[in-house]
């Protein structure tokens, strides 16, 4: 099973079980997360499952370290609207082409 699955899962039941089984749960996922990293390719997805387990069982005002960082839509100019527009559509254009 993904690692992705697998952390959903073990969230969506959470409740159900008692602190120690949590941690020792956390335990597996991360050591299996470790190993994979020893796969060439796997950093991005380590990542991500990592991110994933934070935002899901760690009580943070910030989920990663981009979370806070540029400004709001609201505040931007309309040069920048005009830039972020285009950084926006040539993403889904590279996105589209692959």
């Amino acid at each position: 099973m993904d690692c992705i699955d697998q952390i959903l899962e073990f969230y969506n039941n959470k409740e159900i079980h008692k602190y120690h089984e949590i941690k020792i749960r956390l335990a597996k996922i991360l050591i299996e997360l470790m190993n994979d990293l020893n796969e060439k390719g796997n950093l991005i997805r380590v990542q991500n499952c990592l991110i994933l387990l934070i935002n899901l069982f760690f009580d943070l005002e910030s989920p990663d370290y981009l979370h806070n960082q540029g400004k709001s839509k609201n505040d931007l100019s309309e040069d920048e609207l005009d830039i972020m527009y285009d950084l926006l559509h040539s993403e889904l254009n590279n996105c589209n082409n692959n």
